[in-house]
């Protein structure tokens, strides 16, 4: 019986001391991934008009510095969303390029 117990508790404090990290990679996941992904489509669309209009030489280029600011500032949220409109702009210069 004593030997039931401390397995126990040797896997209890196995899975205390993993806990955070788990929690950490979870958490970091549900914020780079996830919660970009619940950002409506519209305001995706708006703010890749708005770089495309203010810089039209090189949109995807503004949207990668801002996705890259986002990353330094350790934003996960804001990272996402920023590459969604990169992703959107990049395929709208492609269906222009196509079309051309």
């Amino acid at each position: 019986m004593l030997e039931i117990l401390l397995s126990v508790l040797k896997w209890a404090l196995f899975a205390l001391a993993l806990s955070p990290i788990v929690i950490g990679i979870g958490w970091g996941i549900v914020e780079g991934s996830v919660l970009p992904r619940l950002i409506p489509r519209a305001e995706i669309e708006r703010m890749a008009d708005d770089l495309m209009r203010r810089y039209p030489a090189d949109p995807e280029e503004a949207t990668f510095i801002e996705e890259q600011a986002a990353w330094f500032r350790s934003e996960n949220h804001e990272q996402g969303k920023w590459h969604r409109v990169r992703k959107l702009i990049k395929l709208r210069l492609n269906a222009m390029a196509n079309i051309q």
